[in-house]
């Protein structure tokens, strides 16, 4: 576990934010890679960015706390999102949300903006469950396995009363999201049906998480419960999504 990065002088770089940066980055320059290639400005991509990071912050944020309260010192520690806590489902909802308006404002598709940015949502995975693993949050339940990770003294995991080996979820849920990030990347580089990447990516990643929620250590069932109500919704959401854009593509002259 490593929290921080890299220390110096009494000054720390926290290793949750340095991956969330490092996603958002390659994230932009893989989507504005891709949106090039239907004529969509640099800037478009941009300013969606821009968005889809606000509501990433704001909704990943807003669910952690609602879930996790007792982690928060005062109202002034809601907002060091830099020392990690975040809810995936959260971010995703609040990042859905945003990015719909501003993709609506500008008159574009919204499946087929979907298809351009599920891979890198699925890498964005890759690299911020490692920043957990380091940070030692989102850790799973004991295990004996022999991949089995004890965390130190100190930890999350440690303070949750497991000073023994656990899953370490956060490295399944990266390997997931790396493998994930192959096949959309490679189906988007391929003749596809507008949306269908994104339904994709619904149905895989939303079966994957509420599979591995039965590993992961949650404080409490309703916590546990609201991940896999959303996970089911996000499953059926895309099989919709999948059906619609396979009808749609048998209308179509």
């Amino acid at each position: 576990m490593r929290p921080l990065l890299i220390k110096f002088d009494g000054f720390g770089i926290p290793s949750y934010g340095t991956m969330l940066v490092i996603s958002f980055i390659v994230a932009l320059f893989l989507v504005k890679r891709e949106a090039k290639k239907h004529g969509i400005a640099p800037v478009t991509i941009e300013n969606l960015a821009f968005w889809l990071m606000v509501g990433v912050i704001i909704g990943g944020r807003i669910l952690y706390v609602i879930f996790h309260p007792s982690e928060f010192r005062d109202v002034v520690s809601i907002f060091e999102i830099w020392n990690g806590g975040m809810m995936f489902f959260g971010g995703f909802i609040g990042a859905f949300i945003a990015g719909a308006i501003y993709v609506k404002k500008q008159n574009l598709s919204i499946p087929a903006l979907g298809d351009m940015v599920s891979p890198s949502i699925a890498l964005g995975e890759f690299f911020t469950r490692i920043g957990c693993f380091l940070n030692g949050c989102c850790f799973g339940t004991p295990t004996t396995l022999p991949w089995g990770v004890r965390f130190p003294a100190g930890s999350f995991a440690w303070n949750a009363g497991f000073d023994h080996p656990v899953h370490p979820t956060q490295l399944y849920s990266s390997l997931f999201g790396l493998l994930l990030f192959f096949f959309l990347q490679r189906m988007l580089l391929h003749k596809h049906k507008e949306g269908q990447v994104f339904s994709y990516f619904l149905i895989f990643y939303g079966g994957f998480r509420f599979g591995v929620d039965f590993i992961r250590y949650y404080e409490n069932v309703s916590n546990f419960l609201i991940n896999q109500i959303i996970s089911i919704i996000i499953v059926f959401a895309g099989l919709i999504l999948l059906v619609r854009a396979r009808q749609e593509s048998q209308q179509s002259p």
